[in-house]
């Protein structure tokens, strides 16, 4: 099933095919890809725990269900905005965890050495991707849509959750 912009290229959207053979009466399995600028995440084939991965991307406090609104970062150069987003969550060292408020929690993406950020002006969203590498977290790519665009998106996702 695909959740989102249906058009190509794709802003937007995610990617989820439950496998019922992989499961059994506790947890539910498949694919689940998040989809940025016609391009996946994670970018390889993965199984996927869809249990647990909506159930923490669509939690009330997840930056994917409510990004941060501040209208003052969100106007920073990209460079800048990206670079704000990955200290405040894991420090200027990046060694740890910090503020989640601008990471985006699919664990399938972070394994395979992605993060995801996110933040809105209210009216729009931007979210930008980086890749470590070398120890260092390096931008890679980022989509501005609008926030009635994105909320939308959510909404199907989280329709198709609680289908479960």
């Amino acid at each position: 099933m695909f959740i989102g912009d249906v058009n190509y290229p794709c802003d937007f959207g995610f990617f989820i095919e439950r496998i019922p053979e992989w499961e059994d009466d506790t947890i539910k399995n498949g694919f689940m890809f998040m989809m940025m600028n016609s391009e996946l995440y994670p970018q390889n084939v993965r199984t996927t725990t869809l249990s647990t991965e909506l159930y923490d991307l669509l939690a009330e406090n997840s930056a994917l269900k409510k990004p941060v609104i501040d209208k003052e970062i969100y106007r920073s150069d990209s460079e800048t905005l990206f670079t704000t987003m990955a200290e405040r969550t894991h420090g200027k060292d990046y060694d740890a965890l910090y503020d989640l408020s601008f990471f985006i929690p699919f664990q399938e993406i972070t394994d395979e050495g992605w993060n995801i950020f996110i933040i809105s002006d209210g009216d729009n969203i931007k979210i930008m991707s980086g890749r470590w590498q070398d120890e260092k977290l390096l931008y890679h790519d980022e989509i501005e849509i609008s926030a009635k665009k994105y909320f939308d998106t959510i909404a199907e996702l989280e329709k198709f959750y609680d289908a479960f």
